[in-house]
């Protein structure tokens, strides 16, 4: 079981601020029966360029993994990064690296606006023009829209996946939301979004019970 979408890497966002809470956090993982998470850090054009935010990444995936203690088997942490909707992404240059690593595979969040037909078209030209394999992050947080529904539904006919957060599950305000948006998708995924041990924890288990 892998957990696709995590904040663990230490220091990099609004995730994990540290080393030892990056580590319990694995071990929370562990005890869900994860055995790899993807450490899809924020990934915003406007801050950084593709090149620094890898140069980031790296030395924290080397803290991080400098921390684990030696006589425990934790999850193994797969760079990646949750990759924010940016004008011309369609065509931009070294997406690859923002990619899960091995894979060809785009963590996307779209804004968190209405969506326009140019960004339908270029996340389209990822898919079919680029070859990219899309995961659409949290499709219920974009659905209070009509407009956005009926764009989601274009992007859904796209061979993409939806990856809904098993706190959506949780809650019985979102619960029939992200059920639906489950059972519409073409490839359905489930991740924790896995912020802190507070509010946003480990909860992948969680999620996969309600379902």
């Amino acid at each position: 079981m892998i957990d696709l979408h995590t904040h663990i890497l230490p220091g990099m966002d609004d995730g994990s601020p540290d080393e030892a809470c990056s580590v319990e956090m694995l071990r929370r993982q562990k005890a869900q029966g994860v055995q790899a998470v993807c450490g899809t850090s924020h990934y915003y054009r406007r801050q950084n360029s593709i090149d620094a935010f890898c140069e980031r990444r790296a030395a924290a995936v080397e803290r991080l993994a400098s921390a684990l203690p030696r006589d425990e088997a934790l999850p193994r942490v797969i760079p990646a990064a949750e990759t924010a909707y940016f004008s011309g992404i369609g065509d931009h240059p070294g997406l690859e690296r923002l990619c899960i690593q091995g894979t060809r595979t785009l963590m996307l969040e779209m804004p968190f606006t209405e969506w326009s037909d140019l960004q339908v078209e270029e996340v389209t030209a990822l898919v079919l023009d680029r070859g990219f394999g899309v995961i659409l992050a949290h499709p219920e947080r974009f659905c209070s829209s009509r407009s956005n529904r009926e764009k989601l539904a274009q992007l859904g006919q796209l061979d993409i996946g939806w990856q809904v957060n098993a706190s959506a599950l949780l809650h019985w305000r979102s619960r029939k939301l992200a059920l639906e948006l489950l059972r519409q998708a073409r490839r359905p995924l489930l991740a924790s979004d896995c912020h802190n041990l507070g509010l946003r924890p480990p909860n992948l288990n969680e999620g996969r019970t309600v379902v």
